[in-house]
């Protein structure tokens, strides 16, 4: 019986996760738009923006692993070899941590690149973004929460949209 028990409650909190776009408080809001706009000119503002979300909630939720950094969950060991830098991986946590315009940046680099490797497949890019070559067990779940958001995230920029004709 508690086993029956345990596995619904995993159950109900695994699938429980949701958004809502007008739940956002204003400065939130801001940065999501701008996190649109950063990634629009590549095809893929809604996308960062999703993943800014999914991954810390815009910066509510902090890793506590020490190379996991900024509001999209940068990698910093993936994002050095991306560069070709030798360079100190703490620094570049600590500035990913307090610079939101470089941690999109870093985040915007990644998805382009995984655009590619994925030939522009939406599924295959957010998992490898989230795991990279290596699927994961959880590469699921972080594309289905990542679904959630882009679609509230695309209802409201088609109102604002139709609003702005």
């Amino acid at each position: 019986m508690k086993k029956i028990i345990l596995m619904s409650i995993i159950c109900i909190n695994l699938f429980s996760w949701d958004f809502n776009y007008n739940e956002l408080t204003e400065n939130e809001t801001k940065l999501t738009n701008k996190l649109i706009k950063i990634g629009e000119p590549h095809g893929l503002g809604l996308e960062l923006a999703a993943i800014g979300i999914v991954e810390t909630r815009l910066g509510k939720f902090e890793s506590t692993n020490n190379y996991i950094c900024g509001i999209h969950q940068i990698n910093t060991n993936i994002a050095m070899k991306r560069i070709k830098s030798n360079g100190n991986k703490n620094k570049l946590c600590n500035e990913l941590n307090t610079n939101k315009n470089l941690s999109s940046i870093f985040a915007l680099n990644e998805l382009i690149y995984w655009k590619k490797q994925t030939n522009n497949n939406i599924r295959k890019m957010i998992m490898s973004y989230n795991s990279g070559f290596e699927k994961s067990n959880h590469t699921e779940e972080y594309f289905r929460r990542f679904t959630i958001v882009y679609k509230e995230l695309e209802k409201v920029e088609t109102v604002k949209n139709f609003v702005s004709i």
